[in-house]
């Protein structure tokens, strides 16, 4: 955690109802999108880059922009490593590749004949995950898993940048939900400068190697929480608003509950 991280002060919004001719002035009912919300709908993650490095002054920017997120009691629990060596890369592609593998032969039992020891230890361990790690366990990544192992998707998706996020183990609160806000800055200080992401869980299984710990600087304190690359797209994305479910959302005002959309 940062040492330099300021104590939370009391007074700090005492002064909060004071006009502040900085900001913009909040707009009526039924406008348009302003820039920034706009960026947020229709920001879309990058899965094919240009073989062209990022300037290494803009991957200094956005990770400024990552360090000055929000985070319970203003700790700080996070790093980053940044990985722009080719051969580097490629040899995290292929050591994630590796231990899909692994594991899509145990998730994968059904593939192995009835009775098999294989398919037996198999569908134990899964079992095991189900009931321990759900979300681990859910059918999307399940399925992303088999693509890998299989290798019809990559991992790293070929970006000229990766940004590892370190997690402080030691973090207030929940440190996954900091991660997530100084992670979503970064996106979006990315997407500022023209540049696409996309983040990758996949990576966590460098976690589990005390060799690749030691070469991307992981001490016992932290773990790779998220990788995100980064890199200019491949064409024109779609520069549009993503669909997405609506969800009822519960209204308390006036002494009264109502569900709105």
């Amino acid at each position: 955690m940062s040492e330099a991280a300021p104590a939370i002060e009391p007074e700090d919004d005492l002064e909060a109802d004071e006009p502040d001719e900085g900001r913009p002035e909040p707009c009526g009912e039924g406008a348009d999108w302003n820039t920034v919300e706009r960026a947020f709908l229709t920001r879309r993650s990058i899965r094919k880059f240009k073989k062209k490095q990022v300037p290494a002054h803009l991957v200094r920017r956005i990770l400024e922009v990552g360090r000055y997120a929000p985070s319970q009691g203003n700790c700080q629990p996070y790093r980053f490593a940044v990985i722009r060596e080719p051969s580097l890369i490629d040899e995290m592609e292929a050591h994630c590749v590796e231990q899909c593998k692994k594991l899509w032969s145990l998730a994968g039992y059904t593939e192995h004949p009835k009775g098999s020891l294989r398919r037996l230890v198999g569908r134990t361990l899964s079992t095991f995950v189900a009931a321990t790690q759900p979300n681990s366990a859910h059918p999307v990544p399940m399925q992303v898993l088999r693509l890998i192992a299989e290798g019809k998707f990559t991992v790293f998706h070929h970006a000229p940048t990766l940004i590892g996020i370190l997690m402080d183990r030691r973090g207030i609160g929940v440190p996954e939900i900091d991660i997530g806000i100084v992670g979503t800055n970064i996106v979006m200080a990315a997407e500022s400068q023209g540049l696409g992401t996309c983040w990758v869980g996949f990576s966590k299984l460098l976690n589990q190697s005390p060799v690749w710990r030691e070469r991307l600087g992981i001490d016992g304190r932290f773990e790779l929480s998220e990788t995100i690359c980064v890199g200019f797209p491949v064409g024109k994305p779609w520069q549009r608003v993503v669909p997405r479910a609506t969800h009822e959302i519960a209204w308390f005002e006036g002494g009264e509950k109502r569900i709105v959309y």
